[in-house]
């Protein structure tokens, strides 16, 4: 139960980060451009919603009995492993390594999926 909690909270932290580099990437057409804007426009709001977890998680671990304690210290440092180490520094590493072909769209697909934009501007 707890990995399935863990990957839902993670998901949506993703989720953010993603939509606010495609939407860079849309602007601008550069894939570096585009990361640095995401990390600069979302970074904080993850972090500091990562950090509001983690301190609800680890109240739990100020009450009586045995299993919340360890389910708000696992899951605390669960959240806070997730946000510091995988949504701010693997997942941007990735995109970067991988460059444009991150948002790269096969043609047959382009054709199916409808046309959203991210982009405000």
């Amino acid at each position: 139960m707890l990995r399935f909690h863990g990957f839902s909270v993670s998901d949506r932290r993703s989720a953010v980060l993603l939509a606010s580099a495609k939407e860079h990437y849309e602007r601008t057409g550069d894939p570096r451009e585009a990361l640095v804007g995401a990390l600069a426009h979302s970074g904080r709001v993850i972090f500091a919603a990562a950090a509001v977890m983690v301190a609800v998680f680890f109240t739990f671990a100020l009450s009586g009995p045995l299993p919340p304690k360890e389910m708000g210290v696992v899951l605390g440092v669960a959240v806070l492993l997730d946000a510091a180490l995988v949504r701010l520094v693997l997942l941007p590493v990735l995109l970067r390594l991988t460059g444009r072909a991150a948002w790269h769209t096969p043609a047959w697909l382009d054709r199916v999926l409808p046309r959203i934009s991210f982009s405000h501007g």
